[in-house]
């Protein structure tokens, strides 16, 4: 019996996942249980409701999308890569105030969901902490959003400021307060370098916390509860992924106020405020 699409789009993740997974390619039902981690007993009633309503055909023991499936799944994936990002990240989201965000946030915020990886899990963390690292070990500049109080942070600034590469940190208000209470000495020593830059940003908005190298980035979504379990953390490598980092860094700096001058000697930043405004509309 047929239902209707969006209730068999939308009532069952294990359907959900199903589509996703054949969007790579036709699959055994043993691939599909092996990868999935699911049983036969668990996955044929959901292949078959797929089936009953036109968007999986079978050739044997082998399952694939078919023309209606990949339409559907193409449309599909970027909405359930922005439920799982909301889902997941919860806390954040509930934290950020109505009208405390522009809308040019929340395009950002769009086009970070169409860069998660798929398969953002299948690495361990001894692997994704080496892949971190050797980023950036061989990046020749570092941006940064602080924006929840972590304190690997001020190693990050300064192993990275006195290996010569230009560090470019955005604080929030907050803090930044409790930051120069804890490390006043270490960021005064910062201070001195010219290669070394601080802007804080005022108001009600607190964007995720931000790493950009020349390779990765890393964008953590915290509750700003301090619990050292709690792991919302996005990493994504390439150009496009570095290029939306590049960009929400410096829209969030064209709302900071820089601290000290930077190594160009100017004192203020340009205003780019249109660009973005034009950029977003």
């Amino acid at each position: 019996m047929r239902s209707s699409l969006i209730t068999v789009l939308l009532s069952s993740e294990k359907r959900t996942d199903l589509l996703l997974f054949l969007k790579e390619k036709p699959r055994t039902i043993e691939e599909i249980n092996s990868e999935l981690d699911t049983n036969p007993v668990a996955v044929l009633p959901q292949l078959k409701k797929l089936k009953e309503n036109g968007l999986v055909v079978q050739a044997d023991r082998v399952y694939s999308l078919s023309l209606m499936g990949k339409i559907i799944v193409r449309r599909m994936e970027s909405l359930v890569k922005a439920f799982r990002l909301l889902e997941d990240n919860y806390d954040y989201w509930s934290g950020v105030k109505p009208g405390g965000a522009p809308s040019v946030f929340f395009k950002l915020m769009e086009e970070l969901m169409e860069l998660i990886p798929e398969n953002c899990q299948e690495e361990d963390d001894f692997s994704a902490y080496q892949e971190i690292t050797g980023a950036f070990c061989s990046s020749k500049q570092v941006f940064l959003i602080i924006s929840n109080r972590n304190l690997h942070y001020p190693n990050i600034c300064a192993e990275n400021a006195k290996k010569g590469l230009k560090v470019s940190v955005i604080f929030t208000q907050s803090i930044f307060e409790k930051f120069t209470e804890e490390f006043k000495d270490e960021l005064d020593a910062l201070l001195l370098l010219e290669n070394f830059e601080i802007y804080v940003l005022n108001g009600d908005l607190t964007p995720p916390a931000l790493a950009v190298t020349d390779t990765m980035v890393f964008a953590c979504f915290s509750s700003g509860k301090c619990d050292e379990g709690e792991d919302n953390t996005i990493v994504s490598f390439g150009e496009k992924s570095v290029n939306w980092g590049l960009e929400t860094f410096e829209y969030f700096r064209t709302q900071a106020k820089p601290l000290v001058s930077g190594a160009s000697g100017n004192s203020r930043l340009p205003d780019h405020r249109k660009n973005f405004e034009q950029k977003y509309k």
